[in-house]
């Protein structure tokens, strides 16, 4: 296979050796021996073309024209464009072996706008391949960003999942082998299902659904648990784990020093919109001590919704006194 450089230089032959032939082989030959003064007189302004395109795109274009500095980039393109009209057009009398006038002037001026078309063409092709290496970049962070964001996904979720099922083996609770297996259901979903890009909304779904029934064995009356899932008719995909965030933190703390704890979990999935609201009572008066992975939660799906859903979804946190509500709106299409 052939590498970027050798296909570069590949490209550029093709390119530029037909530009010298034509004028040596196309044009017609004098005397069927040689080609005539007037197609050599042509070469050596291709030549000096291709010199001033190689200064422009490896020396004027990277010192001048990417460091902001346009006015300095277009005057020496210019310059050079100049130069070479006016060499080349002596050049080409010297070959001819005749001065005309009219003709010599306005052969400089046909010379200096191939040449100005030359150049522009070439800047164009270079800004255009500038666009595409800085998209190809940003997608690339950007990919990289969200593994790295949903690579803490997973441990942040085992954390809060484990304390659970040690609260369950600290009481001996007949609920702790249920427990397993809704956390083995977990486990699979996070495994085989979130390292996909997307995943459809109906597991989306299943996978809250088991995350809250875990909570339910380990809690049971103690906590009010209500969750209320409308899901749509016609399926459609969602960026994994996304929404359970939320939810986990309402777990977190709406338990511990609260009387009567309640948790209210309700998920709309309508044509194009994603909307989850999730309720959770609190004590203002409490003084929990916050463990180090407090609030990475919703930091991190913060920085989610904003890289995949920009302009597109509303996160809104706030508390009645009673209540701390949360409620996030995605719009799924532009």
């Amino acid at each position: 296979m052939l590498s970027n450089k050798r296909i570069n230089l590949l490209l550029h032959t093709i390119l530029w050796v037909p530009s010298i032939l034509v004028p040596l082989v196309l044009m017609p030959l004098k005397d069927g021996i040689r080609p005539d003064a007037y197609s050599l007189g042509k070469v050596p302004f291709t030549l000096m073309q291709i010199g001033v395109f190689y200064i422009m795109i490896y020396v004027l274009y990277p010192k001048f024209f990417l460091r902001k500095r346009i006015k300095t980039y277009l005057l020496a393109v210019i310059g050079l464009c100049a130069l070479i009209s006016i060499l080349s057009a002596y050049i080409h009398v010297w070959i001819e072996g005749r001065f005309e006038y009219p003709s010599f002037w306005a052969g400089i001026a046909m010379k200096f706008l191939i040449s100005i078309a030359v150049m522009a063409t070439g800047t164009a092709f270079l800004l255009i391949t500038y666009v595409v290496k800085e998209q190809r970049l940003q997608s690339e962070n950007l990919r990289t960003e969200l593994g790295f964001l949903r690579s803490q996904v997973s441990p942040h979720f085992m954390f809060n999942t484990l304390n659970s099922l040690v609260a369950l083996a600290r009481k001996k609770s007949d609920k702790l082998e249920p427990a397993l297996l809704e956390l083995s259901n977990l486990l699979h979903y996070m495994l085989y299902e979130s390292d996909e890009e997307k995943v459809s909304i109906s597991k989306e779904i299943d996978y809250i659904q088991s995350y809250i029934d875990l909570q339910t064995l380990r809690f049971g009356h103690h906590v009010r648990i209500s969750f209320e899932a409308v899901k749509p008719h016609e399926d459609f995909t969602i960026e994994p784990m996304l929404l359970i965030p939320l939810i986990e933190n309402a777990f977190k703390h709406g338990i511990g020093m609260i009387e009567d704890p309640e948790i209210i979990v309700q998920l709309k999935v309508l044509e194009d919109e994603v909307l989850l609201m999730v309720q959770n009572k609190f004590n203002r008066s409490s003084e929990e001590t916050k463990d180090k992975t407090s609030g990475i939660g919703l930091t991190n799906l913060d920085r989610r919704l904003k890289l995949l859903y920009p302009n597109r979804h509303a996160l809104q946190l706030a508390n009645n006194g009673t209540f701390y509500n949360a409620s996030l709106k995605i719009q799924m299409h532009a």
